[in-house]
């Protein structure tokens, strides 16, 4: 509380008066401030009047807008999930309806008219399901993945769709649960929207000087570290550094072990796998242990007068990667067949140099096909993006390319699993003598091959798991009968084209057939039509019936449709199988995104609290004690009018006051 001294009355009037002025300033300029404070609530009204707390209410203010921020990722995160679950529960009900629909369409009691017009209606549900996958919220698409700008489904000639998605989902930052997905891929909600024909052959891509060291697997597995490399020859003692900072290819790698006197390095050209390193004469090459050395393979003692060869450095492909480098490939390629979309295509490859421009030319055909190199970085792989389409690989007129790039739809090794879209082959087996109870090998015969020469056999499939095992046991069956096979008669794959072909070089008067026995669809699965003569009597060609299709709802639909409008029961049947995985699929993701809205409800319950905490933590430093602020303006009142009524009086004592009588 400001007060006046009792010994105003001893100084120059002069003096008192500017104290008393000072007294009464301060007492005016405390009220004015309080009057502030309880005009605006605020005890802080700049930092300068309370520093300590002003630092206080700056920190908890970044905590606010940091936690308002967050809750406005939440209530966002929680509207784009609200959307994805509506769009799937749509989803799920007009899946389950063309389920019902083929359900109902499989048995007894249907007819071509009555499916022909259920399959309009399920081709409403496609356009329905398009338009599903195509929705979005906020120009933030639900079902692209990553791709939030994209439209993912995109309509492709002959009425098939492409997925223009990538990545599992567009993801926030959200507190206590970090980065969450809050849209879904298109490939987790509908299936696989892409398949591929996985490349079969080892392509063994060899070292060469242009090789990049961050296509090496390395000695160890774990890529090319690159460092300083300490050596030593022996038995001078001379140590050497050998600095690979910087260095990109195979090639700067030897260039730099190069400016050591004497030593040679080189690519083993034994196996195009590794390092060789020939000492100078007379001297052994010691390298120690070390990070760049260990991925290169050169750590130890390298004494051989002609060289020793380091460990093998595992080469990927890459899209750089020169197809000369690629130890099972005969230069130069020729061409292979591509079906998809309902167009067939002659692909030439003799232009390409890299498997980047393998990869180009694949693009190129615009038909919903590309190349890929594998996980493993050894062979390529080619994607059918197509759904509704069938994709086929296979030679051209007897060209080996296909084989030697190992992405043959329809191969040796292709499983009976893989044919009809998944359904397998029909093979009867397990068949009994009702009479003795044993089993009847009569009974678990498949098919009959009819030769032109009259001669006849029969073939059990059983136990076969590939085509190579198809074929072998038809040409063993045509063995066992007494024809020489391959001579005579052989099962072997087509040389244009995909399928497999029956060659009768008998040349008798009756072509070659085929006949079904004991109710086995196993040769209509291979793709024969049964009862067909050979082509010129000699040969019987069967379709490719392991065509690569994307398994998705969108391709399942397509085929309910199209085997309603054939009034193909047993595509139905197959299409209604197909659909019911489709549910439930959908039933694990519609689990997955109720899961992540649980999560983001219950996070932003706890948000808002910590909201309100920090709210109440700045209320505490920065609002103003009304009651406390009150009794403070009435005693500044009291003392403001104590301090005019005291220097009224000081300003009107004159000299004659302190005279005496």
């Amino acid at each position: 509380m400001n007060t006046i001294h009792g010994n105003f009355a001893r100084v120059p009037t002069l003096l008192s008066s500017q104290m008393l002025l000072d007294s009464l300033g301060r007492t005016s300029q405390a009220m004015l401030r309080t009057q502030i404070e309880l005009a605006t609530g605020k005890a802080v009204g700049r930092p300068s009047d309370r520093p300590v707390a002003a630092s206080g209410i700056a920190a908890v203010d970044d905590l606010l807008e940091q936690a308002n921020q967050y809750l406005r990722n939440l209530s966002h995160a929680d509207s784009v999930l609200n959307m994805v679950d509506a769009g799937l529960a749509e989803a799920n009900e007009a899946i389950n309806q063309a389920h019902s629909i083929g359900l109902s369409e499989s048995g007894v009691g249907s007819d071509a008219a009555t499916r022909a017009s259920q399959a309009i209606v399920i081709d409403s549900l496609l356009d329905q399901m398009t338009t599903l996958a195509n929705r979005d919220y906020l120009g933030i698409s639900l079902f692209g993945g990553t791709a939030s700008g994209a439209t993912p489904m995109q309509a492709l000639a002959g009425g098939a769709l492409r997925y223009g998605g990538v990545g599992d989902g567009l993801v926030t930052a959200l507190p206590m649960i970090g980065a969450t997905p809050i849209t879904i891929s298109g490939a987790d909600a509908f299936g696989a929207l892409s398949s591929r024909v996985e490349g079969s052959r080892d392509l063994s891509p060899q070292l060469t000087s242009a090789t990049n060291l961050s296509d090496l697997g390395g000695a160890q597995g774990q890529g090319v570290a690159v460092g300083v490399v300490q050596l030593s020859l022996e038995p001078s003692g001379e140590p050497y550094s050998v600095d690979l900072s910087g260095c990109q290819t195979i090639g700067n790698v030897i260039d730099r072990f190069s400016e050591v006197p004497g030593l040679s390095v080189e690519i083993d050209p034994t196996t195009g796998q590794s390092l060789k390193l020939i000492p100078p004469a007379g001297q052994t090459v010691v390298i120690a242990q070390g990070q760049a050395a260990a991925d290169l393979g050169l750590v130890g003692t390298f004494d051989v007068p002609a060289g020793s060869t380091g460990q093998e450095l595992d080469p990927r492909i890459s899209a750089q990667t020169r197809l000369e480098s690629l130890g099972s490939l005969l230069l130069p390629l020729g061409s292979i067949e591509i079906s998809n979309l309902g167009q067939t295509r002659e692909l030439d490859l003799s232009s390409a140099q890299t498997v980047g421009d393998l990869i180009d030319l694949f693009d190129g055909l615009d038909i919903g096909v590309r190349m890929e190199i594998a996980d493993s970085g050894d062979r390529l792989n080619v994607v059918n993006e197509a759904s509704g389409s069938q994709m086929s690989i296979g030679m051209f007129d007897g060209d080996e390319t296909v084989e030697m790039l190992g992405i043959r739809s329809l191969s040796n090794g292709t499983l009976l699993s893989d044919f009809n879209n998944g359904m397998g082959i029909g093979i009867v087996s397990g068949a009994v003598d009702p009479v003795s109870g044993e089993p009847d090998p009569a009974a678990n015969m498949d098919f009959r091959i009819n030769l032109s020469n009259g001669v006849s056999f029969e073939v059990d499939l059983a136990g076969a798991m590939t085509v190579d095992d198809v074929l072998s046991t038809i040409n063993q069956a045509a063995s066992d009968q007494g024809v020489l096979a391959p001579g005579d008669f052989e099962a072997t794959l087509v040389s244009s084209g995909n399928g497999i072909r029956f060659i009768d070089r008998l040349m008798g008067p009756s072509g070659i057939s085929v006949e079904a026995l004991n109710g086995s669809t196993a040769l209509e699965d291979l793709g024969f039509k049964i009862g067909e003569n050979g082509q010129g009597g000699a040969t019987l060609s069967s379709e490719d019936r392991a065509t690569v299709a994307v398994e998705s709802v969108f391709t399942h639909l397509m085929a309910l449709r199209d085997a309603l409008e054939a009034n193909d029961e047993r595509g139905i049947s197959l299409a209604t199988q197909k659909l019911e995985g489709d549910l439930d699929r959908l039933i694990e993701v519609r689990a997955v995104v109720g899961v992540r809205s649980q999560r983001v409800s219950a996070t932003t319950t706890r948000q808002e609290d910590l909201v309100i905490q920090y709210a109440s933590m700045r209320s505490e430093l920065e609002d103003l004690d009304y009651t406390e602020a009150s009794i403070r303006f009435a005693t500044l009142q009291q003392q403001l009018q104590a301090g005019l009524l005291t220097t009224g009086q000081v300003a009107s004592m004159s000299l004659l006051d302190f005279l005496g009588p």
